[in-house]
């Protein structure tokens, strides 16, 4: 009997875990697939856990509608998602207060919205007149705004950050007054550190465009990747770091894998799959040709705190999700949320499931501090603007990102784009997936594994697949 190829998956976070998924549920009958992730468990940055009747998402907190590659997956590992509800809204800290802000809520919520409008404390006259402009320009290019096929947009990714293109388009009052908060709150970064082209397309997609919602499963992110690990548990192997990925004449052969002293090694392979983040892809794989690590070392990530609060109840005011904290407000908070008015079914009924984001300097500062000292921290600061914060709440999970979320700097996309194209990593049998790859977002991520799980197949198959 012919032997059969070997596909080796380098992580097992979302894209490593999509394409071991796409090779399974296609090929698996006539492909080896193993999948080698340095983690005690698998899921990456959309992992889920459960503690106590809680659904936690240790990452990523909600899918977009317009994710194709996300619904795909989704329908075909039987996790319904479910629209967001029109109903919505959220409050932003301003002069010592937070200020609501309601889509189609009740008269209460909406005489809310007209006070914070009119009392200016969400955007002078001029932000606002900005605001309309940006959305116009925006609107413009909106068919063009596309998580699943970015290459539209191209001509959008500029060298310029996202600061830089505001300001040159005379928008910077939108941008201090809302934009830069909604940049902290999508990407885990500041506009200094984003591109023009993905700032953009994370506030229209979020923010701007209203045609369209966020979506969930009924339990949260965690639901989907519960799901997606699950199915993909038999082909992955824990606490497994890859050292290098192995070349020879130009050749993948396979990689040197596990932790010293375990009896790991040489694992061969017909083709690799390096699903690890760019930084980590640079350090194990020294033969990629000089443009093409040229290109990856310019893609950079931003860091993170997300914690997990499960609470008797909600501590957000009655019908908002979240609580926003711009970066002149004075705390190291960037958002404090509510998942459970999002999914309900992510907590007990009656309970409350709350997420603080810590971002940037102020989590690399926290990162340096036990998870008990994090929680404490993060709880005493909640509690100076949600006073119904209880010093002791059900549990507090910490969940550390130091490359949370790949910034996309000015230039990236395109030049990633155009290595893709051009075939620029030119080693037999090598292919790369994660978020840098495509629009960096889950779909992005996901995407990427699909794509590299078929260029692999193809490579392999040699008419044997």
């Amino acid at each position: 009997m012919a032997r059969k190829p070997k596909i080796v998956i380098v992580g097992g976070g979302t894209s490593g875990l999509a394409a071991a998924y796409t090779l399974r549920s296609k090929y698996g009958s006539k492909l080896e697939v193993v999948v080698l992730e340095a983690a005690d468990r698998a899921g990456g940055r959309i992992a889920g856990e459960e503690i106590g009747g809680f659904s936690i998402h240790t990452g990523a907190s909600v899918f977009h509608e317009s994710f194709e590659t996300v619904q795909d997956l989704a329908e075909s590992l039987g996790v319904p998602l479910k629209m967001s509800p029109r109903k919505k809204g959220g409050h932003i800290y301003r002069d010592g207060k937070l200020w609501g802000i309601y889509s189609n809520g009740s008269l209460k919520q909406m005489m809310t919205t007209v006070q914070t409008i009119l009392s200016f404390r969400l955007l002078t006259p001029k932000a606002m007149w900005q605001s309309m402009r940006f959305f116009g320009m925006l609107k413009a290019r909106g068919n063009d705004i596309d998580f699943q096929d970015h290459s539209r947009m191209l001509d959008l990714d500029t060298p310029e950050s996202f600061a830089e293109f505001m300001k040159a388009n005379s928008l910077v009052e939108y941008l201090e007054q809302t934009g830069e908060v909604d940049i902290n709150c999508f990407t885990a970064g500041c506009s200094e550190e984003v591109g023009a082209a993905l700032g953009m397309a994370m506030l229209w997609l979020w923010t701007l465009n209203q045609s369209e919602r966020s979506c969930l499963p009924g339990k949260g992110v965690g639901e989907f990747a519960d799901a997606l690990v699950g199915a993909c548990a038999e082909d992955t192997r824990l606490g497994t770091p890859v050292q290098r990925v192995v070349v020879e004449e130009g050749c993948v052969k396979g990689v040197m894998a596990g932790n010293v002293g375990n009896g790991d090694g040489f694992v061969e392979a017909d083709a690799v799959i390096c699903a690890a983040p760019a930084t980590k892809a640079l350090e194990i794989i020294p033969d990629l040709p000089p443009e093409a690590r040229r290109i990856l070392s310019r893609v950079t990530y931003s860091s993170c705190i997300n914690m997990a609060i499960g609470l008797d109840a909600n501590i957000l005011p009655e019908g908002s999700h979240a609580a926003v904290f711009p970066p002149e407000s004075g705390t190291f908070l960037t958002n404090v949320s509510n998942l459970a008015s999002m999914a309900p079914q992510a907590a007990p009924e009656g309970k409350s499931l709350v997420y603080a984001l810590v971002i940037g300097e102020h989590a690399r500062e926290l990162f340096a501090l036990s998870d008990d000292e994090i929680a404490g921290r993060i709880i005493e600061e909640i509690s100076k603007y949600l006073p119904t914060m209880p010093e002791k709440p059900l549990f507090a999970r910490v969940y550390r990102w130091p490359e949370a979320l790949c910034l996309a700097p000015g230039g990236m996309l395109k030049e990633i784009y155009e290595m893709r194209q051009q075939k620029l990593v030119d080693l037999e049998g090598l292919f790369l997936a994660g978020d840098y790859m495509r629009m960096p977002s889950c779909n992005g991520a996901l995407l990427s594994g699909v794509d590299a799980a078929g260029e692999c197949a193809s490579f392999v198959s040699r008419d044997t697949v």
